[in-house]
């Protein structure tokens, strides 16, 4: 028991003895002390929940109040009927009946946060008498967290890369000449009819095949080591989206996919590197082709949206596809990671650092039907530019 709790208990139990001016100094006293906690409390960084055994809330602060939009006369009701109907709140929710102490991170995809949540016994003379939720809104730290970790798993990444270059690029390019110039003395050499000749044409494209996959590698790994330099000037992003589209046009028809564009701003110019962006976008709506293919739904959509928010242009690329599991959402950016049967790992780790030289941003969550890619690309001024038209 703490020496303020055994002070008011002797307070209590001689409450009829004492002095009315020693009353009235005790209860000042007492005023001041908990107006200034609560000043304390409402203005932590900090959300500060406390409900009692029941679930019932006994105590709210201000933060808390605006991260989980439960209003501030909110004592004395129960706290699951603000929490039931989100995501985050189910969360918490379970947080609490599991008595799990530990800090957990959680993503709050309705309101684009991310939250450090903590549940605490709530404690007196040994008993139990409630909890206490604590959210920290982490948000912008975990996101420079995330990117360093990014920027350190490349730079490990550059000694390696290297070492494949050097050990591989070269040795295959030799074994490529030479399956050409046996492709050249089978066709020279040996009759069409011959038992094994399709065999033998089979097996060479097999090995080309397989040549071009190794050299793709290898060519992730590269530009993932190399400094990127670009090569920055205004372009017409509307145009370089269409573009985009239409060299992926053979894919997209192909797979009966349906392609939606919505530009709520028309001839938007950013000072970009063209090469780059659309490096990136291809490898967007590629993933967004095969995410799609896979999930063999018959919805079979992409839609890309392109607006301005702010001082920055939003790319939003939306799919019907398969998504991607929650836990692995978080690794969808980290060097060798995929989802994919094939892939190097490497395209979306690049993606995201072409994004980031431009000083914006790239973002995955998953919807209801399948995927969103969010892309945020500065204006050129503070005013956006557009491209006059004749």
């Amino acid at each position: 028991m703490s020496r303020m709790n055994q002070f008011f208990e002797k307070f209590i139990q001689n409450f009829d003895k004492i002095a009315n001016t020693e009353k009235k100094r005790v209860f000042e006293r007492l005023s001041i002390l908990c107006t200034s906690q609560n000043i304390i409390i409402e203005n932590l960084e900090e959300g500060i929940i406390a409900i009692n055994t029941d679930g019932i809330i006994q105590g709210i602060n201000k933060k808390a109040s605006f991260l989980f939009s439960i209003p501030r006369n909110s004592e004395d009701t129960l706290l699951e009927t603000y929490l039931m109907n989100t995501e985050i709140g189910k969360t918490i929710l379970e947080l609490i009946k599991s008595k799990d102490n530990e800090d957990r991170i959680i993503k709050d995809d309705k309101n684009k946060r991310i939250l450090q949540i903590t549940i605490l016994p709530l404690g007196e003379k040994g008993k139990i008498i409630g909890t206490l939720i604590k959210a920290l809104d982490i948000t912008e730290s975990y996101e420079n967290s995330q990117k360093l970790k990014r920027a350190e798993q490349l730079a490990a990444l550059t000694t390696l890369a290297a070492g494949v270059a050097h050990e591989i690029k070269n040795p295959l390019g030799s074994i490529s000449i030479y399956i050409q110039l046996i492709e050249k003395i089978i066709k020279s050499n040996i009759d069409k009819n011959f038992k094994f000749y399709e065999d033998i044409n089979e097996y060479t494209n097999i090995i080309k095949e397989e040549i071009s996959r190794l050299e793709d590698t290898i060519n992730s790994f590269l530009f993932s080591v190399r400094k990127l330099e670009l090569e920055l000037k205004e372009v017409n992003i509307n145009k370089l989206i269409l573009d985009t589209i239409s060299f992926l046009k053979y894919e997209i028809e192909n797979n009966n996919i349906n392609i939606e564009v919505k530009f709520d701003i028309e001839n938007l110019i950013l000072k970009i590197d063209e090469k780059y962006i659309k490096q990136s976008l291809i490898n967007i709506i590629q993933n967004s082709i095969d995410s799609i293919i896979e999930s063999r739904k018959e919805k079979r959509n992409i839609l890309i949206k392109l607006k301005v928010l702010e001082n920055n242009a939003i790319i939003n690329i939306k799919d019907t596809g398969k998504g991607i599991e929650k836990d692995k959402l978080s690794k969808i950016f980290e060097p060798y990671f995929t989802t994919k049967r094939s892939g190097t790992g490497l395209g979306l780790t690049n993606v995201a650092r072409i994004i980031e030289a431009h000083n914006g941003n790239i973002n995955i969550e998953n919807t209801k039907d399948g995927v969103s890619v969010i892309i945020t690309l500065p204006l050129i001024q503070e005013n956006q530019k557009f491209l006059k038209m004749d």
